[in-house]
């Protein structure tokens, strides 16, 4: 789907430059007239069509994106009751407390808002182990931890926690002095 995302970029900006160039060359400047003759060429007309429809569909998909897009919702409704709400902000609060560990440096914690009825949230922990040992026991612990603190918090369950360990950005170098 990325791929594909950016050749449609791409050809949107082809098509862009070749539209723009032909209709600011054929309007402004000095070469007018020599503008103005290459498109009575047929072969350049129907680049030019072809080009002011990708341009034209481009912005059509932009203007349905742009309407249809929903703000992503701040607070989670616990247990799917509009008149009960909790702020994002405090979930990624008690996440951070509850996932901190001696031997681990928490670098971000996200909480986004998930289901119809806004009734369940998923928390993402990114954190560098400070240890070498089993990061799968650690993560499970971490996950477990916030899950509990969340939903002890919340007092209704509906909280999914990932865990993803980061690499240390810190190299040790040892160097022999003599």
């Amino acid at each position: 789907m990325r791929r594909m995302r950016k050749i449609g970029v791409a050809l949107y900006l082809i098509a862009a430059v070749v539209v723009t160039g032909l209709f600011t060359g054929s309007q402004f400047g000095p070469h007018t007239d020599r503008f103005n003759a290459l498109l009575t060429v047929p072969w350049v007309r129907v680049l030019a069509f072809a080009s002011a429809c990708v341009v034209l569909i481009q912005m059509a998909v932009l203007l349905i994106a742009a309407i249809a897009d929903r703000p992503e919702p701040a607070f989670l409704r616990l247990a799917g009751d509009a008149r009960l709400e909790v702020a994002l902000p405090a979930l990624v609060s008690i996440s951070r407390t509850a996932a901190e560990r001696d031997d681990v440096l928490i670098e971000e914690v996200g909480a986004h808002v998930r289901g119809r009825d806004r009734s369940e949230a998923h928390i993402e922990i990114e954190a560098i182990a400070l240890v070498d040992g089993d990061l799968a026991a650690l993560g499970q612990e971490m996950q477990g931890s916030v899950q509990r603190a969340c939903e002890q918090m919340l007092g209704v369950p509906g909280v999914s926690v990932r865990v993803r360990f980061l690499p240390s950005k810190t190299v040790t170098v040892t160097r022999e002095v003599c």
